[in-house]
């Protein structure tokens, strides 16, 4: 792959990768998760995508055009979505707690988890973080776990779980899954007009963007985009409702799609530009 281009692969990933990771992050989801998801997802698009002849790539094609091994692309066949992600891939302070939760050690006579000491041996939080998180420190994971809500100090100095699993910030799922399929809708429509043959169409896509104005503004900017992006939308939907149908069976021309168009708002420092 030409130098330049590889660069510019890998900057434009990088620049795509920076919400995602931040939501992640927010979300309790570690490297290791994401970085198996990532594998399914090369791996799924390098066997369904890029066959010869109309068929699906073979394992070792698979490996070949992934960087995998073909072990690796066996197992991800084989498995369904994401059965892969089990404890093994808990983050830090999703262990720590479960292990609390668990380990005999760490829990009473009636099986509930100990209130805690902050320092000393085991039982204690620090020997729960020196055995389950061996290279993090505990004072670290306890200031960590406590702003999360996930333990709380008592008045007797003693450490209280307060919950199962480690989740930085508390999402709507419904909403984290409308974020994914706005994110999938707004790269998928990039992707075809960079990966285009000369025979397709371009997807519209278009932005007005100016980089320097005045903060006071932004209330007034997003007000304006609010209403006339509901314009807009409101017309799309009209349009859609009187083109699309709801059954399932087959019409005339054999072949149906699923047609759309969004609108969002851009609001970021400067030194965020984009080009």
């Amino acid at each position: 792959m030409d130098g330049d281009l590889h660069s510019a692969l890998l900057a434009s990933a990088r620049l795509l990768l920076r919400p995602i990771v931040r939501v992640l992050l927010r979300g309790g989801v570690p490297f290791r998760e994401f970085a198996e998801v990532a594998k399914v997802t090369y791996v799924d698009i390098a066997t369904g995508e890029f066959g010869l002849r109309g068929r699906p790539t073979n394992v070792s094609r698979t490996a070949i055009l992934t960087g995998l091994n073909r072990r690796d692309v066996a197992r991800i066949r084989k498995s369904e979505p994401l059965a892969m992600l089990d404890a093994v891939f808990m983050s830090h302070g999703s262990r720590i707690l479960s292990a609390w939760h668990l380990d005999p050690i760490y829990r009473d006579g009636d099986g509930r988890p100990l209130r805690l000491s902050l320092d000393g041996e085991a039982p204690s939080f620090q020997a729960l973080v020196r055995e389950h998180a061996p290279d993090l420190p505990h004072i670290a994971m306890y200031k960590e776990l406590s702003s999360a809500g996930a333990i709380e100090l008592c008045d007797d100095g003693l450490l209280q779980v307060q919950m199962r699993s480690y989740v930085p910030k508390s999402y709507d799922p419904n909403q984290v899954r409308l974020w994914g399929s706005i994110l999938h809708d707004v790269a998928a429509t990039l992707a075809h007009n960079v990966t285009r043959s000369g025979s397709e169409p371009p997807r519209f896509e278009r932005r007005a963007i100016h980089h320097r104005v005045r903060r006071e503004h932004a209330a007034a900017f997003r007000e304006f985009v609010e209403a006339e992006g509901q314009h807009f939308l409101e017309r799309i939907d009209a349009w859609l409702a009187q083109h699309g149908h709801d059954d399932e069976r087959e019409d005339a021309s054999g072949v149906r799609v699923r047609l759309g168009a969004g609108a969002y708002l851009i609001e970021e420092p400067p030194q965020k530009r984009v080009r």
